[in-house]
């Protein structure tokens, strides 16, 4: 049975992914290791470092051992936006250290942003960008990153931390990732392969954590390189992807984590009509959407990671309303039985619409609005689209003759008792056979599990219920 614990049940008993609790193993007392997790803080002007602040303060409350960035700390690539990020750290951590005294890592690498985020601005301001650019020529990344930073700047880099390795592979003008087998071969001694060691690169490595279609992936060379090493924890960023989403934790041959954004989260889905579609994903659709695009801006995700032995303990929380994102995770280090999504998805309890839940149909011109309330978790399985079906029914056949996927409006914000309203508008004229029709509306869960559907009848032909 796929097993991964929450925080509640892993202080008491373990628990599956979907927060339905089996019995496990008790664990107490000081974790070996803490860190903070954050990815594409995207800082572009004075002020934007506050929500990122607000996170190094909660890290320090917490005790971190260090804290790492998945990359694109600066929108536009300036050395200036850099700055207010190691700004910003050495305010929370003066010297590096907390409060008590203890040492905190900086866990950080260059994303894309950071390394070309100069060159795709420079047309507005070459001489600023010539100025200020962190990727300006092949010599400004290392240099910056030593000013800067105040580190020795290398493509990979290895710390150790209370006895954990941690390593980082930075974006660069050049090279996609392609070089981490050997730094990995060459550093094996330093690779205790009775702990976790944790990974971080900016992209997804490819057909890993969220799946093989996300947005961002890389090319396949960090996937092959870590396969090899089952106690490998990669974070990495790029895509934005929600941590509302249980697909970011990914595990193999080794263990892949999405650490979504501190600046907004994806809206990088195809097929759906709410939300913009993925360019790196299925591109064939030209269809006009007809329904107004989420706002997925009002949501800043990171991660406090507590590693006890083999285990992870992986708190999620929206740092821009200071809301947890769901029960923690617990992850197993290296992964000891099948973890795949299908395996996951089979132990996970449908998201349903509450008893007296109702699906209403108005007609507005020649558009058909179908409203429904958020459909309700089961077993703290929650729901994060909706299929909704069109059928006609004449003559004792049914015959679909329209689908449409819309994403939950809050599917990227901590779970809410709140009664929200969900949506999906269909025009007429893309129900080929007009008549007697019976239109259904099921909640999904992240992994496709669906929900019972509500359904109420109309006539699109005639253009009534």
């Amino acid at each position: 049975m796929a097993v991964l614990a929450t925080r509640k049940s892993f202080l008491g008993s373990l628990g599956l992914f979907a927060g339905c609790s089996v019995l496990g193993t008790r664990f107490s007392g000081e974790p070996d290791v803490r860190f903070g997790v954050l990815s594409d803080v995207h800082l572009i002007k004075p002020g934007d470092e506050d929500t990122l602040v607000a996170a190094f303060k909660y890290f320090c409350d917490n005790a971190v051992d260090g804290v790492l960035i998945a990359g694109d700390i600066a929108d536009t690539g300036r050395i200036s936006e850099l700055k207010r990020c190691v700004d910003a750290f050495n305010l929370v951590f003066p010297g590096g250290k907390r409060p008590d005294g203890g040492k905190v890592e900086k866990l950080f690498i260059y994303g894309n942003h950071d390394i070309w985020g100069c060159h795709w601005n420079k047309i507005h301001d070459p001489e600023a960008a010539r100025r200020d650019g962190i990727g300006w020529d092949e010599k400004t990344p290392a240099k910056v990153w030593e000013e800067v930073v105040g580190e020795p700047y290398s493509d990979f880099w290895i710390k150790n931390v209370k006895g954990f390795t941690f390593i980082g592979a930075h974006w660069t003008r050049s090279d996609q990732f392609n070089g981490l087998g050997d730094f990995l071969k060459a550093h094996e001694k330093e690779i205790d392969p009775a702990k976790p060691f944790f990974y971080t690169q900016h992209s997804h490595p490819k057909d890993t954590c969220i799946g093989p279609w996300a947005w961002g992936r890389d090319n396949g060379a960090s996937t092959k390189a870590l396969s090899r090493y089952p106690n490998a924890v990669a974070f990495s960023g790029h895509s934005h992807y929600a941590l509302t989403d249980e697909r970011s934790v990914w595990q193999g041959a080794f263990t892949s984590i999405n650490t979504s954004s501190l600046r907004y989260c994806s809206y990088d889905y195809s097929l759906r009509e709410n939300i913009n579609g993925n360019s790196h994903g299925f591109k064939k659709e030209n269809r006009k959407h007809l329904m107004e695009q989420l706002n997925t801006k009002d949501s800043r995700h990171g991660m406090l990671v507590s590693v006890y032995g083999n285990n992870l303990v992986i708190e999620r929380r929206d740092f821009m309303t200071g809301d947890s994102l769901g029960d923690d995770w617990v992850v197993s280090v290296p992964c000891k039985e099948n973890m795949s999504f299908a395996a996951r998805a089979a132990e996970r309890s449908a998201p349903q619409f509450a008893a007296d839940a109702k699906l209403s149909i108005t007609r507005e011109g020649n558009l058909l609005k179908l409203s429904f309330p958020r459909a309700k978790p089961v077993k703290k399985c929650r729901v994060f689209e909706y299929e909704v079906t069109a059928t006609l029914l004449e003559d004792e056949v049914d015959l679909v003759q329209v689908q449409r996927r819309v994403m939950d409006p809050v599917f990227h914000k901590a779970e809410s008792a709140a009664d929200i309203s969900a949506s999906c508008v269909l025009s007429l004229a893309e129900i080929p056979i007009k008549g007697n029709t019976v239109f259904s509306v099921r909640p999904m869960d992240c992994f496709g599990l669906k929900g019972k559907a509500l359904t109420a009848s109309f006539n699109t032909e005639t253009a009534k219920a």
